[in-house]
């Protein structure tokens, strides 16, 4: 199967896990649920940020919760600072995901330290959680939050 091909089915699959939600939930309860993203490579990423703008542009997250997307691995890389040069166009999307208020970027400071990486290395529409797993279980757990993860 070639990316194409999975990225159409990946996006229909996201946008009616998205419609899924405005039509079986009221709004005052859409509050509080998610879908956790968790990314592994960079195709991943792109894709998940792509269906987000297509769901914005076809007015299908409108009163929806944020999308949780969180980092603590490879890809956390290039939504740092240090890093923008080479992810210009990834992190100015986010960026706006964002400030749309579609995506929720969090990053584990633990994986930060490993990493030699600091809060000063962030952009402002990245929150960063002591511990990715935790926050992970936390949301789950404590808000009901659901997972989704995408795979290539």
């Amino acid at each position: 199967m070639d990316y194409v091909t999975t990225s159409c089915r990946s996006i229909l699959l996201l946008g009616t896990v998205i419609m899924g939600m405005v039509a079986s939930t009221p709004a005052q309860a859409i509050a509080g649920q998610f879908i956790d993203l968790m990314p592994k490579t960079d195709a991943e990423v792109n894709l998940i940020l792509e269906t987000l703008e297509t769901a914005i542009n076809d007015n299908q997250a409108a009163g929806l919760p944020p999308i949780v997307m969180m980092l603590h691995g490879n890809q956390a890389h290039r939504f740092l600072r240090p890093n923008y040069d080479r992810n210009k166009q990834l992190i100015d999307q986010a960026a706006k995901l964002a400030a749309y208020g579609v995506l929720d970027v969090k990053i584990c400071e633990t994986w930060m330290k490993g990493n030699d990486y600091s809060a000063k290395d962030l952009f402002p529409f990245v929150n960063s959680v002591p511990l990715g797993t935790a926050e992970l279980e936390r949301l789950s757990d404590e808000e009901g939050y659901t997972e989704y993860s995408v795979s290539m």
